[in-house]
């Protein structure tokens, strides 16, 4: 019997144990996804392939009929939805304007957000509702220039959009109200514009890109970095309280964070495959043949555990050295594209954190994790110190 997608592995823990088995089996396995068969890439090498060979393509997966895992994220206007060369159109224009060098100009403001909201908690608190969660929506609304009042409205359209077990009509409901609602934020910027993204994107744009292609991938960038951020927050302070001797480190030499950021996203599943590709022709990945049509799902979770890439891959180790980068953030022209925003603000808000409150220990010995995303979303993170 063929092994089935997504899996049915607890979110309670940082690696995905079934992805690990069926890696036993070799670099590429045959699995279900849906009414879909798939030809699912577990080994590093498997997934570094498919995510930087064109012959995997992501416009074939996101026609009628192809492979899906989440919905919102089959678009055919957004950037992780197109091969070159309308691919490298839009990301060119959003590179450019969403630079490393605005990302850095960011951090003083992240770090008086997170002062902020630090300062008034006394303990027990809960470190979801009171931290993970209301950052990254202050620090999003901070990027595209959108108003803090609205950020109710954008954190139930994100948790929607990034679902994978919720009714189809209700994701793309949400998807209809929150780019109605960029599209007059766009038009709010032309007449009246700021320093922000989308003021930025607005005025770089000449003819680059269309206005719905604009507006699609401002989407993208708003459910995607805040989504993960708040997951990833709480998955990496629970890791770092599960491993003191390397929460020490960090503690005697905050110079390490970089690199413990890093290593924090290798060693914590936040979902465990991303976007499915489809071949446009015959391909052999990692030694395995791939037929014309065929589907291929990337497991980054068995990637970044791949014990041929990763000496002793269970072990959390913010000292690892090595010439295999993990695949968390993708990997070749999908690369996240906010990739240095989300790295900045993780790295603000940990070291903040245990710097504030180096006694901090989780309170309960059982975390819950809403079942409705497809990362490992903490639903509550009760703390003391």
């Amino acid at each position: 019997m063929q092994p089935t997608f997504p899996f049915s592995s607890p979110p309670t823990t940082p690696e995905d144990p079934e992805a690990l088995r069926l890696l036993e089996q070799g670099p590429v396995v045959k699995a279900t996804m849906g009414p879909t068969e798939v030809h699912l890439a577990l080994g590093y090498h498997a997934v570094k392939q498919v995510l930087t060979d064109n012959r995997f393509s992501r416009e074939e997966a996101c026609k009628p009929g192809g492979p899906v895992y989440i919905p919102s994220a089959s678009n055919p206007l957004v950037l992780t939805s197109l091969d070159p060369p309308r691919h490298n159109r839009v990301r060119k224009l959003l590179a450019a304007t969403f630079s490393p060098r605005m990302v850095e100009q960011l951090e003083p403001r992240i770090q008086t957000m997170v002062d902020g909201l630090l300062d008034p908690l006394e303990p027990p608190t809960d470190l979801v509702a009171n931290f993970a969660k209301p950052l990254p929506i202050m620090v999003i609304c901070e990027l595209l220039g959108a108003p803090y009042e609205d950020r109710r409205r954008m954190e139930e359209w994100s948790h929607t959009l990034v679902a994978h077990s919720l009714p189809l009509e209700q994701i793309r409901t949400a998807e209809r109200e929150i780019q109605a609602y960029l599209a007059e934020l766009v038009e709010t910027k032309r007449r009246q514009p700021d320093e922000r993204l989308i003021s930025e994107l607005v005025r770089a744009n000449n003819d680059d890109i269309t206005p719905d292609e604009l507006v699609a991938n401002l989407q993208v960038l708003l459910t995607a970095g805040h989504e993960t951020t708040i997951n990833q927050l709480g998955n990496f302070t629970v890791s770092l309280l599960d491993h003191p001797d390397q929460l020490r480190l960090l503690m005697d030499d905050p110079s390490l964070w970089g690199r413990a950021i890093e290593e924090l996203f290798r060693f914590n599943r936040l979902t465990s495959g991303i976007l499915p590709r489809v071949a446009t022709e015959d391909v052999v990945l990692d030694g395995v043949p791939i037929p014309k049509g065929a589907a291929v799902m990337p497991i980054i979770a068995a990637a970044n555990r791949d014990p041929a890439a990763y000496p002793d891959p269970n072990r959390l180790d913010i000292l690892r050295e090595g010439p295999a980068p993990h695949t968390a953030l993708g990997h070749g022209p999908h690369f996240c594209l906010g990739a240095h925003l989300t790295k900045l603000e993780l790295r603000v808000a940990l070291s903040t954190l245990f710097r504030r409150f180096p006694q901090l220990r989780i309170t309960t010995d059982e975390l819950d994790y809403d079942p409705t995303s497809p990362g490992r979303r903490l639903t509550s993170l009760p703390v003391t110190w």
